[in-house]
């Protein structure tokens, strides 16, 4: 009697499901070598995610970076001045990043205006990275691989190349106010967004 092989399916989820552990193990690993150098923080735990959010006193002061799009544009964040910002590293190799996509699609449609969501694409090419942002309809742009270090390394710690998905709040002063370590879901990208854009003092 032979044993059935298994089916191309099957091997293929778990493969997935092997690589989304590893991921995850990986930014937890990330996250607790990196936390001694960041500023005091209330965190907690959402699944394999890690929340962070920063007092207005404790939070990391970014710098302006300029950097090539995917759409062929280019960005000054110097421009974004006083405007709530949402930065996401992701990659469209990474399997959390694909389960991610449609809770930020959701929160950058619903905040329109009141929010700027940018995207900080890592280790791709850039026809991945398009077809990636085409068959999720990602409504935003995003910085492309190449320049993906000038980018994180403005966030003083905070972002890095390594740890994908990592999302940043940022306030209306360049501040990081809140991270997300791991996937976001929209409820928590609402929660962090929203104490945000209620502060009052942080109007340049």
């Amino acid at each position: 009697m032979t044993t059935p092989s298994r089916t191309p399916h099957r091997t293929r989820n778990r493969t997935l499901a092997a690589v989304a552990v590893l991921a995850t193990l990986g930014i937890l690993a990330w996250w607790w070598s990196s936390n001694a150098s960041t500023p005091t923080s209330a965190a907690r735990a959402d699944g394999g995610s890690i929340i962070e959010e920063y007092e207005s006193a404790d939070r990391v002061q970014s710098r302006p970076f300029k950097a090539r799009l995917l759409s062929g544009k280019t960005i000054d964040t110097d421009s974004l001045r006083g405007e709530v910002t949402v930065y996401n590293v992701w990659g469209s190799w990474c399997v959390p990043c694909a389960t991610e996509a449609p809770d930020l699609v959701e929160v950058a449609h619903q905040y329109g205006d009141a929010v700027t969501f940018m995207g900080i694409n890592v280790r791709d090419n850039e026809a991945a990275a398009r077809a990636f942002e085409r068959d999720y309809e990602i409504p935003y742009d995003s910085v492309i691989a190449q320049d993906s270090s000038t980018a994180t390394l403005s966030f003083g710690g905070a972002l890095t190349t390594s740890a994908v998905p990592t999302t940043l709040v940022v306030d209306r002063r360049g501040r990081v106010a809140a991270r997300v370590i791991g996937p976001a879901t929209a409820a928590t990208l609402r929660s962090l967004l929203e104490a945000v854009l209620q502060e009052t003092d942080d109007v340049p």
